[in-house]
């Protein structure tokens, strides 16, 4: 089974960095694991890798949905699956690079293969709720899936909402798909983690988005707005942009924007190093340290 250098560690951390040294190495390409860099027109606040990087590097799952398109981590692993085949297949060596937990472990670590959301199904059923409550459904999901209804809470309007459109989508219940196993990984990641002293992270996540601002990132928002996307679709829920959506309301000054935006991202960053420090699998590199490119440079040719 391929290994695939994976990339990963908190935001800010310089990821995309060491991405673009290995692959101008290695004839390479990277496949981004990142949640919000999928979105077009968010480029400033997601800091997406800008011209001069696209000149040095391939980047494939950056910049191609709408903001107010869905995404799921299923989706993720199966296109990156396709494209890990198509690159190795060119001759060409895959990384991936990315802090999204989600997107890596779906695609190390297959989910129960389910079907994905049917916008027509699933507003029917959210009207239904909204006419006839949660108690209606929940005993509708009794009679097509008793086993998923026994598990669930009563009240448990995500899942109770999924069991019933699965069932509608596949004509089985979600309990049976379940049951039918997870399929097997393609590939077996080779964790590369980038860390830095938590003060340096804080300090870099803080100047990136004052750098950001500078950069004018509320223009851009401004004309995400403008172009007609509502103020809470999936693009603008990001950490960067929903705190400029609330000083364009008039929620928020623009200090006050900033000094959240900066919070909300160090505790993203927190909450993306406890999640990786779960993964014992991961070699851990310092990113200022002196030979780092070195060094995994004999990692990647040893196998």
């Amino acid at each position: 089974m391929n290994r695939i250098i994976t990339i990963v560690g908190p935001t800010a951390v310089g990821k995309t960095h060491l991405a673009i040294e290995i692959v101008s190495k290695y004839n390479g390409e990277i496949i981004s694991a990142d949640s919000r860099q999928i979105y077009k027109y968010l480029n400033i606040g997601t800091a997406k890798p800008d011209a001069e990087e696209r000149k040095k590097a391939v980047f494939h799952l950056i910049d191609f949905l709408e903001p107010d398109q869905h995404y799921s981590c299923g989706q993720f692993a199966r296109d990156a699956e396709n494209l890990i085949e198509e690159i190795i297949a060119g001759g060409r060596l895959p990384i991936i690079c990315g802090g999204t937990g989600l997107y890596i472990r779906a695609l190390f670590n297959p989910l129960h293969y389910l079907p994905e959301s049917d916008k027509r199904i699933k507003e029917r059923l959210e009207e239904m709720l909204k006419q006839k409550g949660v108690e209606y459904l929940y005993q509708k999901l009794w009679e097509v899936d008793p086993e998923w209804a026994r598990v669930i809470k009563p009240r448990d309007k995500q899942r109770i909402l999924r069991g019933l459109e699965v069932y509608e989508i596949a004509g089985k219940p979600l309990t049976t798909m379940i049951k039918n196993g997870k399929p097997k990984p393609k590939y077996q990641p080779y964790y590369i983690g980038l860390y830095l002293d938590r003060a340096e992270l804080y300090k870099r996540i803080n100047d990136r988005f004052d750098s950001m601002v500078k950069s004018g990132l509320v223009d851009e928002v401004v004309s995400i707005l403008k172009m007609g996307y509502t103020p809470d679709c999936n693009g603008l829920r990001t950490i960067g942009y929903k705190e400029i959506v609330a000083f364009i309301q008039g929620k928020l000054t623009l200090p006050e924007a900033i000094n959240k935006a900066k919070q909300h991202t160090r505790n993203f960053a927190k909450r993306q190093i406890t999640w990786f420090k779960r993964i014992p699998e991961i070699k851990w590199f310092k990113t200022d340290e002196k030979d780092i490119v070195e060094n995994i440079q004999q990692i990647i040719s040893s196998f």
